[in-house]
């Protein structure tokens, strides 16, 4: 048996062995110790292109699938409803891949559409950037001062509100070109992956979203 042939069994038993026992990349194991075997029973070198078949595609299918995996329970645990849709087509598609070529496009075209989604989705957080602005008009519209301050705080309260509205039509104009109708829905932020960001009880985030959508005529 040539040294290269040893070679070669020794490259792809290590290969295959780096995932051995990883539950997260069990996928990747029985993909790889496929090709490794295929190897392991090769006398020849000349053998292995007919013993390999599209086993090496298949590892590319098995990586995938395991990253797939791993992405959807990580979404699914943190309720990231939009997040997860990217992982959970690619592990309802990646089976039919014939190449790695096929591997790649499916993961570049499903993502891209799921980059989308998550803009779109996030975009809803226009309230949350909005959020210090809705506090200054609030403190400016009860500010108790004197009448020759009064029209000031009121202009100030009138900027505040173009500013919000300015900003929410943007945002409108800019994601219709995303998703035909897209519309700021302020009650978004009450759901998990946004909520999480607001370290505030949520008595006062509706109250917030409730003048907001006032405010912003949403």
């Amino acid at each position: 048996m040539s040294d290269l042939l040893q070679e070669y069994k020794a490259y792809y038993s290590t290969r295959a062995e780096r995932f051995a026992g990883n539950e997260k990349y069990k996928h990747s194991y029985e993909a790889e110790k496929a090709v490794s075997d295929a190897m392991q029973s090769c006398s020849a070198l000349e053998e292995f292109k007919e013993k390999l078949g599209d086993k090496n595609e298949r590892c590319a299918v098995a990586l995938t699938k395991d990253h797939a995996i791993m992405d959807e329970a990580h979404f699914e645990k943190h309720q990231e409803i939009v997040r997860i849709l990217g992982p959970q087509r690619i592990l309802e598609q990646v089976d039919s891949c014939k190449t790695a070529l096929d591997v790649t496009n499916l993961i570049t075209d499903l993502l891209n559409k799921n980059s989308i989604e998550i803009s779109m989705d996030e975009a809803h957080r226009e309230f949350i950037y909005d959020w210090f602005q809705i506090d200054n008009y609030i403190m400016y519209k009860n500010a108790v001062v004197p009448d020759q301050y009064k029209s000031r705080l009121e202009g100030w309260c009138n900027e505040i509100v173009q500013s919000m509205q300015r900003g929410v039509e943007g945002a409108e104009k800019n994601n219709h070109e995303w998703e035909a109708g897209w519309r700021l829905i302020p009650e978004k932020n009450l759901e998990y992956r946004h909520r999480r960001l607001l370290p505030f009880s949520d008595e006062h985030i509706q109250e917030q979203i409730q003048l907001y959508k006032t405010l912003v005529n949403r």
